[in-house]
């Protein structure tokens, strides 16, 4: 079998690692490659498989734990799509509350998979705009272990910054991290992204040791409430699905603004039989971001995804989560067809490989 090139993007939640994924994916397809994805979540119901699907791209999810703790499953999702495809590259996004992955993940591929996959250097994402303020100091101690095992530190957002402000932004980054590449990238930039994949398709991973207390990294992602659901949404007459959804992020934020909670990221994916659609923000009171525009279609029924990481106790996310059912339009019922809600346990990896080993 011919080596598929693996490309994993970390970094924490809400910094644009699936944007990127799938725009990259999409940019790969066009030179002729054959591309797939795996996407990962402690949960099912997971909106970047959704879509993945709605972009028609090749994808595996993982779920029930991140990459480094369903290690066997993540095997599974990569031979799947080296069976059914035979992809060229594989992209792969883990959960973005995980870190130390490359003691967990890119050294235990090496050591069973080395024949049949080519390891990319492992790319960790930064939003220049992200405030952690809110969070405990757990979860700044998490994002800091991200980038200190980053082999490649990409700045993403680009274009929310005026360009004095980015070349600050990176100049700051090249100080506190003078060994290793740093890269921006815009989602709406396609040059952009070309030049982060020639970097990538080019290199490759030589993991980088990481001191982490496992402790502290536990505390930071019990520190998050999970939320993961799907809704039916029905109505007595047509209604616009952006317009539901923008609304239902509205009520969303403004629960958890009540309780000052923090919001990590908070994503919708909604399919009718017309269009579909993909909206999320990545903090309170932030606007929304459209990485699906729906078409202007009316509809009666639409079946909703929501995933929802905010620094609050779960029992503070169903609720608001029951103010979207409640405080929807009168012409419109929404009945909660599945619904996860609980803090993440705390990582337990499959292996740990601190030296390259062989088992």
């Amino acid at each position: 079998m011919a080596q598929t090139q693996l490309i994993l993007v970390g970094g924490f939640l809400g910094t644009g690692k699936t944007t990127l994924i799938q725009r990259a994916a999409q940019l790969l397809q066009q030179r002729g490659l054959r591309v797939g994805l795996v996407t990962n979540d402690q949960a099912g119901d997971i909106v970047d498989t959704a879509l993945a699907q709605t972009n028609q791209l090749p994808v595996v999810e993982v779920s029930g734990g991140c990459f480094c703790c369903r290690f066997g499953d993540l095997q599974v999702a990569i031979a799947h799509l080296q069976r059914t495809i035979a992809p060229d590259v594989i992209l792969a996004e883990p959960v973005g509350s995980c870190t130390d992955l490359a003691a967990t993940v890119i050294r235990p591929l090496r050591t069973f998979h080395a024949d049949t996959l080519q390891i990319a250097p492992l790319t960790i994402l930064l939003d220049p705009q992200r405030d952690l303020q809110g969070f405990v100091a757990a979860v700044h101690y998490l994002h800091q272990r991200q980038l200190a095992e980053a082999e490649l530190i990409v700045v993403t957002k680009a274009d929310t910054l005026a360009p004095l402000a980015l070349t600050a932004q990176q100049q700051v980054l090249q100080q506190r991290y003078p060994d290793r590449p740093i890269l921006a990238v815009s989602a709406h930039d396609d040059a952009s992204i070309v030049r982060w994949l020639d970097v990538v398709l080019t290199g490759v991973a030589v993991p980088r040791a990481l001191d982490i207390d496992y402790v502290r990294y536990a505390e930071a992602e019990a520190a998050l409430g999970w939320l993961n659901a799907t809704v039916r949404l029905t109505a007595t007459r047509p209604f616009l699905i952006d317009s539901w959804l923008t609304g239902a992020l509205y009520l969303f934020d403004q629960a958890l603004l009540a309780e000052g909670a923090a919001i990590a990221h908070l994503k919708m994916h909604a399919q009718t039989a017309e269009t579909s659609a993909k909206v999320s923000v990545t903090g309170t009171g932030y606007p929304p971001s459209w990485d699906v525009v729906p078409r202007q279609i009316p509809t009666t029924t639409a079946d909703v995804i929501i995933n929802a990481r905010v620094g609050v106790a779960p029992a503070v996310l169903t609720a608001a989560l029951q103010q979207i059912v409640t405080n929807s339009p009168s012409y419109v019922t929404v009945t909660i067809v599945t619904h996860a809600c609980f803090q993440p346990a705390p990582p337990q990896p499959t292996f740990r490989m601190t030296t390259e080993e062989i088992l």
